[in-house]
Protein backbone atom coordinates (compact mmCIF):
# COMPACT_ATOMS: atom_id res chain seq x y z
CA UNK A 1 0.00 0.00 0.00
CA UNK A 2 2.66 2.62 0.82
CA UNK A 3 4.54 1.57 -2.49
CA UNK A 4 1.15 2.43 -4.44
CA UNK A 5 0.42 5.77 -2.39
CA UNK A 6 4.19 6.41 -3.32
CA UNK A 7 3.63 5.58 -6.49
CA UNK A 8 0.63 8.15 -7.01
CA UNK A 9 2.01 11.00 -5.22
CA UNK A 10 5.22 10.61 -7.61
CA UNK A 11 2.41 10.66 -10.78
CA UNK A 12 0.78 13.60 -9.36
CA UNK A 13 3.95 15.49 -7.80
CA UNK A 14 2.37 16.74 -4.57
CA UNK A 15 2.43 14.41 -0.99
CA UNK A 16 -1.57 13.00 -0.45
CA UNK A 17 -1.04 12.03 2.94
CA UNK A 18 0.17 14.14 6.03
CA UNK A 19 1.49 10.97 8.31
CA UNK A 20 1.65 12.38 11.68
CA UNK A 21 1.62 8.96 13.57
CA UNK A 22 1.52 5.19 12.56
CA UNK A 23 -2.11 5.01 12.67
CA UNK A 24 -3.37 8.37 12.46
CA UNK A 25 -2.81 9.85 8.76
CA UNK A 26 -5.20 12.09 6.84
CA UNK A 27 -5.25 14.04 3.30
CA UNK A 28 -4.01 16.62 1.88
CA UNK A 29 -6.01 19.28 -0.27
CA UNK A 30 -4.43 17.24 -3.14
CA UNK A 31 -5.69 13.79 -1.62
CA UNK A 32 -9.03 14.96 -1.52
CA UNK A 33 -9.10 16.57 -5.02
CA UNK A 34 -7.15 12.99 -6.54
CA UNK A 35 -10.26 11.25 -4.32
CA UNK A 36 -13.15 13.54 -5.36
CA UNK A 37 -11.83 12.94 -9.15
CA UNK A 38 -11.00 9.37 -8.72
CA UNK A 39 -14.74 8.83 -7.96
CA UNK A 40 -15.92 10.60 -10.93
CA UNK A 41 -13.54 8.46 -13.30
CA UNK A 42 -14.73 5.47 -11.53
CA UNK A 43 -18.39 6.27 -11.92
CA UNK A 44 -17.41 7.12 -15.65
CA UNK A 45 -15.64 3.78 -16.39
CA UNK A 46 -18.71 1.88 -14.83
CA UNK A 47 -21.06 4.06 -17.13
CA UNK A 48 -19.02 3.21 -20.02
CA UNK A 49 -19.09 -0.43 -19.29
CA UNK A 50 -22.69 -0.47 -19.22
CA UNK A 51 -22.88 1.88 -22.51
CA UNK A 52 -20.99 -0.87 -24.30
CA UNK A 53 -22.87 -3.86 -22.81
CA UNK A 54 -26.28 -2.15 -24.06
CA UNK A 55 -24.52 -1.86 -27.24
CA UNK A 56 -23.30 -5.61 -27.60
CA UNK A 57 -26.81 -6.51 -26.85
CA UNK A 58 -28.61 -3.90 -29.31
CA UNK A 59 -30.20 -5.78 -32.65
CA UNK A 60 -29.52 -4.86 -35.98
CA UNK A 61 -32.43 -3.34 -37.91
CA UNK A 62 -33.47 -5.03 -41.00
CA UNK A 63 -35.90 -3.21 -43.22
CA UNK A 64 -37.41 -5.22 -46.18
CA UNK A 65 -39.94 -4.26 -48.44
CA UNK A 66 -42.35 -6.37 -50.78
CA UNK A 67 -44.19 -5.05 -54.02
CA UNK A 68 -47.85 -6.12 -53.52
CA UNK A 69 -47.24 -9.49 -55.60
CA UNK A 70 -43.93 -10.58 -53.95
CA UNK A 71 -45.08 -10.28 -50.99
CA UNK A 72 -47.66 -12.79 -51.47
CA UNK A 73 -45.64 -15.04 -53.30
CA UNK A 74 -42.15 -14.72 -52.39
CA UNK A 75 -42.96 -13.04 -48.53
CA UNK A 76 -43.59 -16.66 -47.22
CA UNK A 77 -40.16 -17.74 -48.13
CA UNK A 78 -37.91 -15.31 -46.69
CA UNK A 79 -40.19 -14.85 -42.90
CA UNK A 80 -38.18 -18.07 -42.26
CA UNK A 81 -35.19 -17.08 -42.63
CA UNK A 82 -35.98 -13.82 -40.52
CA UNK A 83 -37.32 -15.62 -37.93
CA UNK A 84 -34.04 -17.53 -37.27
CA UNK A 85 -32.42 -14.27 -37.06
CA UNK A 86 -34.45 -12.34 -34.52
CA UNK A 87 -32.57 -12.43 -31.95
CA UNK A 88 -30.20 -10.47 -33.63
CA UNK A 89 -31.71 -8.33 -35.44
CA UNK A 90 -34.92 -6.12 -35.43
CA UNK A 91 -36.68 -6.42 -38.67
CA UNK A 92 -39.67 -4.26 -40.40
CA UNK A 93 -41.38 -5.79 -43.73
CA UNK A 94 -43.41 -2.68 -45.94
CA UNK A 95 -45.54 -3.71 -48.58
CA UNK A 96 -45.14 -0.71 -51.51
CA UNK A 97 -44.93 -0.51 -55.09
CA UNK A 98 -42.41 -1.32 -56.89
CA UNK A 99 -40.80 2.10 -57.70
CA UNK A 100 -41.45 3.36 -54.00
CA UNK A 101 -38.75 0.25 -53.27
CA UNK A 102 -36.32 1.16 -55.53
CA UNK A 103 -36.29 4.79 -54.30
CA UNK A 104 -36.11 3.86 -50.45
CA UNK A 105 -33.54 1.40 -51.24
CA UNK A 106 -32.07 4.37 -52.66
CA UNK A 107 -32.07 5.93 -50.02
CA UNK A 108 -30.72 3.01 -47.47
CA UNK A 109 -33.86 3.36 -45.50
CA UNK A 110 -34.48 -0.24 -46.76
CA UNK A 111 -31.73 -2.99 -46.87
CA UNK A 112 -33.52 -5.24 -49.00
CA UNK A 113 -36.60 -4.38 -51.54
CA UNK A 114 -38.10 -7.61 -53.36
CA UNK A 115 -40.19 -6.01 -56.78
CA UNK A 116 -41.73 -7.43 -59.86
CA UNK A 117 -40.23 -5.03 -62.99
CA UNK A 118 -36.50 -4.59 -64.25
CA UNK A 119 -35.79 -1.21 -62.95
CA UNK A 120 -32.40 -0.37 -60.85
CA UNK A 121 -30.33 2.80 -60.64
CA UNK A 122 -26.76 4.15 -59.96
CA UNK A 123 -26.69 3.11 -55.85
CA UNK A 124 -28.26 -0.02 -56.17
CA UNK A 125 -27.96 -3.54 -57.40
CA UNK A 126 -30.34 -6.09 -58.86
CA UNK A 127 -30.05 -9.82 -58.34
CA UNK A 128 -32.54 -12.03 -60.30
CA UNK A 129 -35.11 -13.45 -58.25
CA UNK A 130 -37.51 -15.92 -60.35
CA UNK A 131 -39.62 -16.05 -62.89
CA UNK A 132 -43.42 -15.14 -62.96
CA UNK A 133 -46.27 -16.07 -65.39
CA UNK A 134 -49.03 -12.82 -65.34
CA UNK A 135 -52.80 -14.30 -66.84
CA UNK A 136 -55.69 -12.21 -67.42
CA UNK A 137 -58.19 -13.47 -64.80
CA UNK A 138 -62.06 -12.51 -64.47
CA UNK A 139 -65.26 -12.48 -66.18
CA UNK A 140 -64.07 -11.09 -69.81
CA UNK A 141 -66.57 -8.45 -70.09
CA UNK A 142 -65.75 -7.01 -66.44
CA UNK A 143 -64.99 -3.70 -65.00
CA UNK A 144 -60.93 -3.36 -65.58
CA UNK A 145 -59.23 -3.28 -62.17
CA UNK A 146 -56.14 -1.72 -62.78
CA UNK A 147 -53.04 -1.06 -60.08
CA UNK A 148 -52.10 2.58 -59.35
CA UNK A 149 -49.03 4.26 -61.87
CA UNK A 150 -45.44 2.90 -60.58
CA UNK A 151 -46.75 -0.57 -59.73
CA UNK A 152 -45.59 -3.83 -61.56
CA UNK A 153 -48.87 -4.96 -62.34
CA UNK A 154 -49.79 -1.83 -64.06
CA UNK A 155 -46.79 -1.81 -66.15
CA UNK A 156 -47.72 -5.42 -67.83
CA UNK A 157 -51.45 -3.94 -67.65
CA UNK A 158 -50.62 -0.79 -69.82
CA UNK A 159 -48.36 -3.02 -72.00
CA UNK A 160 -51.03 -5.74 -72.32
CA UNK A 161 -53.59 -3.08 -73.23
CA UNK A 162 -51.56 -1.81 -76.66
CA UNK A 163 -50.12 -5.00 -77.69
CA UNK A 164 -53.71 -6.44 -77.61
CA UNK A 165 -55.18 -3.27 -78.79
CA UNK A 166 -57.50 -3.09 -75.95
CA UNK A 167 -59.26 -0.17 -75.07
CA UNK A 168 -61.27 -0.46 -71.67
CA UNK A 169 -64.80 0.60 -71.79
CA UNK A 170 -64.45 1.04 -67.69
CA UNK A 171 -61.52 0.85 -65.19
CA UNK A 172 -61.05 0.93 -61.62
CA UNK A 173 -57.47 1.85 -60.02
CA UNK A 174 -57.17 -0.88 -57.16
CA UNK A 175 -54.15 0.31 -55.39
CA UNK A 176 -54.24 -3.40 -53.64
CA UNK A 177 -53.25 -6.63 -55.37
CA UNK A 178 -55.31 -8.62 -52.09
CA UNK A 179 -57.97 -5.99 -52.78
CA UNK A 180 -58.04 -7.57 -56.79
CA UNK A 181 -57.97 -10.84 -55.53
CA UNK A 182 -61.04 -11.14 -53.24
CA UNK A 183 -63.02 -8.93 -55.72
CA UNK A 184 -62.12 -11.84 -58.74
CA UNK A 185 -63.15 -14.28 -56.11
CA UNK A 186 -66.62 -12.42 -55.29
CA UNK A 187 -67.05 -12.93 -59.38
CA UNK A 188 -66.26 -8.82 -60.16
CA UNK A 189 -64.28 -7.55 -62.98
CA UNK A 190 -61.14 -8.92 -64.45
CA UNK A 191 -57.85 -7.96 -63.92
CA UNK A 192 -54.23 -9.06 -65.10
CA UNK A 193 -52.58 -10.98 -62.15
CA UNK A 194 -50.22 -13.53 -61.59
CA UNK A 195 -50.75 -16.98 -62.37
CA UNK A 196 -50.11 -17.82 -58.30
CA UNK A 197 -52.25 -15.94 -57.38
CA UNK A 198 -55.67 -16.84 -59.36
CA UNK A 199 -58.30 -17.97 -56.79
CA UNK A 200 -59.72 -21.04 -57.84
CA UNK A 201 -62.79 -20.95 -59.61
CA UNK A 202 -61.66 -18.01 -61.51
CA UNK A 203 -61.72 -18.07 -64.79
CA UNK A 204 -58.22 -17.19 -66.51
CA UNK A 205 -56.82 -16.36 -70.07
CA UNK A 206 -53.68 -18.53 -69.55
CA UNK A 207 -51.47 -17.72 -72.96
CA UNK A 208 -50.97 -13.82 -73.28
CA UNK A 209 -47.37 -14.33 -74.89
CA UNK A 210 -43.38 -14.50 -73.81
CA UNK A 211 -43.95 -10.67 -73.14
CA UNK A 212 -45.78 -11.54 -69.50
CA UNK A 213 -43.54 -14.06 -68.32
CA UNK A 214 -41.73 -11.50 -66.24
CA UNK A 215 -39.13 -11.60 -63.23
CA UNK A 216 -38.77 -10.64 -59.72
CA UNK A 217 -36.07 -8.98 -58.85
CA UNK A 218 -34.29 -7.66 -55.08
CA UNK A 219 -32.66 -5.10 -54.83
CA UNK A 220 -29.71 -4.50 -52.12
CA UNK A 221 -27.73 -0.55 -51.82
CA UNK A 222 -24.49 -0.95 -52.89
CA UNK A 223 -22.79 0.85 -49.91
CA UNK A 224 -24.45 1.82 -46.57
CA UNK A 225 -25.12 -1.63 -44.99
CA UNK A 226 -23.08 -3.50 -42.30
CA UNK A 227 -21.08 -6.96 -42.46
CA UNK A 228 -24.41 -8.42 -41.14
CA UNK A 229 -26.91 -7.00 -42.73
CA UNK A 230 -25.16 -7.67 -46.28
CA UNK A 231 -24.90 -11.03 -44.86
CA UNK A 232 -28.32 -11.43 -43.55
CA UNK A 233 -29.85 -9.93 -47.20
CA UNK A 234 -28.10 -12.83 -48.75
CA UNK A 235 -29.81 -15.56 -46.62
CA UNK A 236 -32.55 -13.82 -47.66
CA UNK A 237 -32.22 -13.37 -51.15
CA UNK A 238 -30.84 -17.47 -51.63
CA UNK A 239 -34.22 -18.26 -49.59
CA UNK A 240 -36.43 -16.37 -52.43
CA UNK A 241 -34.07 -17.88 -54.93
CA UNK A 242 -35.12 -21.30 -54.53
Amino acid sequence: MSSRIAQLEQMVGAPLFVRNAKSDVTPTQAGRMLYQTAIGIDGLWRDTREQIARVQEAREPLAVSFSHTTAAILLPKALPVMARNMDSFDFAVHVMNSDAILERVSMKAVQLGVVEKPIVNDSVDRVTLCEDRLVLAGEPDGVWMVREHGSGVRYYTDLYFKTAQVVPARTMEVSSNAAIVAALSAGFGQSLISEAAVPAGVPVQRELGDEFVRRFYALVPRSGLTHDQRELAEMIIAALRG
